[in-house]
């Protein structure tokens, strides 16, 4: 199934328990966030072609049908440059000040502007990794197999098992409460930390072996015995490479046996019913800041 996008209005939570119903085009009024993509050209391509990228590493793909378009008539060059993917699918992107149209309309008339291009129909696909893996059974766990880089918006759960989104000194907590996804996060966790949610609803999480919650430690490590036997026994070098990689990211001194090993707890569908944690921007300088560049690293 090739990845679509719609250009469908979206429902946006804002401040005093209010939401705002968003057209297609106009300034995004929430977290810049989700998983980070790009569209290029390329070489190797004939067409624009989609790019995940990690430092030296990058991946290509076919963009979602009717994306470049969009972008080119919202004011992006050619159609080309980074764009967000929501845990909810909304595809959003920055557009320079003087090419915005809807200028007018956004919380500064300078810098790059947030944008809503629309949502995203169907998973995008990778042919080197699954970004739409098996999930594991119900309070089961897996290594994460998908991204373990720039993908899923980035969570974080306080010691007092508060949701937030939180970028630079800005915190973002969310609309809505999610007890359930916080209890299934603080099983693995012994301590606060981050998790990532997907645009396919997967939810993975960083797990240190100093940190590891009271009793999960042989959980975690049958899950990584499986998961590093049925790798090797496939030849998945690609998995092999990006867990591996994560690993020495979140180790110290560039040692994987002391990194976090990137641990796959379920989907959204399962917790809250459902429920997609959406930030709530209470900071109005929080746009001016995240409209200094178009690239905005967490």
């Amino acid at each position: 199934m090739t990845p679509t996008l719609n250009e469908v209005e979206t429902s946006v939570p804002i401040q005093n328990g209010q939401s705002v119903s968003l057209k297609p085009g106009k300034p995004w009024p929430s977290a810049y966030r989700g998983s980070e993509y790009s569209l290029v050209s390329d070489d190797d391509y004939t067409n624009a072609v989609l790019k995940w990228e990690q430092r030296d590493l990058a991946i290509y793909t076919e963009p979602p049908e009717g994306l470049q378009r969009a972008l080119a008539l919202l004011g992006k060059s050619g159609g080309y440059g980074s764009f967000r993917v929501t845990a909810d699918n909304e595809i959003l992107t920055k557009i320079k000040a003087d090419d915005y149209k809807h200028v007018d309309e956004a919380p500064t008339d300078s810098g790059w502007i947030p944008v809503y291009v629309g949502r995203l129909s169907g998973p995008i696909d990778f042919d080197e990794v699954d970004s739409d893996p098996g999930k594991p059974r119900r309070h089961s766990i897996r290594v994460w197999t998908g991204f373990p880089f720039n993908h899923g918006e980035r969570w974080s759960v306080s010691q007092d098992g508060t949701l937030f989104w939180k970028w630079r000194d800005y915190r973002f907590e969310s609309a809505f409460e999610h007890p359930e996804l916080v209890s299934e996060y603080q099983k693995y966790r012994g301590t606060a930390g981050r998790f990532y949610i997907t645009e396919n609803g997967h939810i993975w999480v960083n797990i240190p072996k100093h940190d590891i919650a009271s009793g999960k430690e042989s959980t975690l490590g049958r899950a990584i015995k499986k998961w590093k036997k049925t790798a090797e026994g496939n030849d998945d070098t690609a998995t092999l490479r990006l867990v591996n990689r994560r690993l020495v990211a979140t180790s110290r001194g560039d040692d994987p046996s002391t990194g976090h090993f990137p641990i796959h707890i379920g989907k959204l569908r399962e917790f809250d019913g459902g429920k997609i944690p959406r930030p709530v921007v209470d900071e109005p300088s929080y746009f001016q800041a995240v409209c200094e560049y178009e690239q905005v690293w967490e």
